[in-house]
């Protein structure tokens, strides 16, 4: 069992931190999630760019992954979700009520911690590049914020967790170790 899948289409950077990290990895492609062939794994990622097909062929397939991702979260799974990159997107097909709002900057941000939370910790940094913000959140949903508005939202869904952020940085050792605890898969 992998503990971590990277869902996408093509190598990654991520796959590279993972190793880093002494985490075992897959990248799977969308069309495996939720089919008798697809691999075990506690988390899974949905990297940025995930919505935009000028990056990746998984935007084109990725609206399908709503049931299977959403058995995934109430049976215990972590689901860890960047930013799409696009202008605008809906999350209805994941069964959440959040949007994403797409920024470009490049300035780094200054980012606060709104709820404490474990999940915090996916910066060991105070300041990060992010691509837009989120709406629809509860106040208590929200744990990282930025000037513009929510970068990172944490979702208990059944026996499982979402994550949402919009934060363009390679997520920290210990939230990854966090996530894993979490997951009961």
């Amino acid at each position: 069992m992998s503990e971590i899948a990277l869902i996408w289409d093509r190598p990654l950077l991520f796959e590279k931190l993972f190793v880093e990290y002494g985490i075992a990895c897959e990248r799977v492609s969308p069309l495996l999630i939720g089919t008798a062939y697809s691999p075990k794994f506690k988390v899974a990622i949905l990297p940025v760019g995930f919505g935009n097909p000028s990056y990746s062929t998984v935007a084109k397939s990725v609206r399908g992954l709503g049931t299977p991702l959403q058995h995934f979260l109430q049976k215990g799974g972590v689901l860890i979700v960047f930013s799409p990159y696009v202008d605008d997107y809906d999350f209805a097909w994941l069964g959440l009520p959040y949007r994403f709002k797409h920024l470009v900057r490049d300035t780094v941000m200054k980012i606060n911690v709104r709820t404490p939370h474990p999940a915090a910790h996916i910066l060991d940094v105070c300041e990060a590049q992010t691509d837009g913000y989120l709406i629809g959140a509860e106040e208590n949903e929200v744990i990282l914020q930025s000037e513009d508005g929510a970068v990172l939202i944490v979702k208990p869904v059944d026996e499982g967790c979402a994550i949402l952020t919009t934060v363009h940085e390679f997520p920290a050792r210990r939230f990854i170790a966090w996530a894993l605890d979490v997951s009961q898969r």
